[in-house]
């Protein structure tokens, strides 16, 4: 029996109606496809921005599941940076961030460091900044766990490109003392001969997003304390 011409009509508009619903249907999901892919833009200090820092962390987020792109950057640049959204989250910032940002952020879980905060000074009868004189004293630029700790005291210089450039300025004399978290001393040099280091402060450090990103938190997190495993790791590793 010949089939009914008008049949097979009806069956072509048919499926050709399902093809373009279906087509419509893959472009509508593109957007949410593309969320599920960002790659967040994390901000990291000068310390961090050699192949030894950002690559072993491009990779451990990786395999969290997480896709990041380490932007390098001073401090002093990170909080304009995350506040005008160039960035969607900084490595490591201590607590003041949300009042300095001026933007919801939201801390990670990990906490990066729980460390002192130091004065290294020339041995001697210096116990803490009230001692000092006009000794110029270094901090590095754009840090802020020391600003209430240096706010009436008046020969203070920010010192850019952070530790190893604050260490080299004191060597050379160009520096007579200097403010410096227990782990960036330690990893640029430790206390110089002649020196001394004054505990004067309590650093709690933590990664941060900004707020629209906080559904990545467990994955930072999770990306965060294999870092951290990974730079103990690479600490004891020689530099070539």
């Amino acid at each position: 029996m010949a089939r009914n011409p008008k049949n097979r009509f009806v069956r072509s508009c048919f499926v050709a109606v399902i093809f373009v619903i279906a087509l419509f249907l893959s472009f509508s999901l593109l957007p949410a496809a593309h969320a599920a892919e960002k790659c967040l833009r994390i901000g990291m200090p000068e310390i961090y921005t050699d192949q030894r820092g950002i690559e072993p962390y491009r990779t451990v987020m990786a395999e969290a599941g997480l896709c990041v792109q380490p932007v390098p950057m001073p401090n002093a640049r990170s909080v304009l940076a995350i506040r005008r959204g160039d960035i969607d989250g900084l490595f490591a910032a201590v607590n003041d961030l949300p009042d300095l940002a001026g933007v919801a952020v939201v801390p990670g879980k990990v906490t990066l460091g729980n460390v002192k905060g130091l004065l290294i000074v020339r041995s001697g009868d210096v116990s803490g900044i009230g001692d000092l004189k006009d000794e110029l004293l270094g901090i590095w630029l754009g840090e802020t766990w020391s600003k209430d700790l240096i706010a009436s005291y008046p020969n203070v210089i920010g010192v850019p490109r952070g530790p190893q450039m604050m260490q080299q300025m004191l060597r050379e004399g160009r520096l007579d003392a200097m403010l410096m978290d227990a782990y960036s001393l330690k990893i640029s040099g430790g206390v110089p001969d002649g020196y001394k280091g004054i505990p004067i402060a309590d650093i709690v450090v933590h990664s941060w997003l900004r707020a629209e990103f906080a559904e990545f938190l467990p994955k930072l997190d999770e990306g965060t304390r294999a870092y951290q495993k990974k730079l103990l790791a690479l600490s004891r590793e020689p530099r070539p």
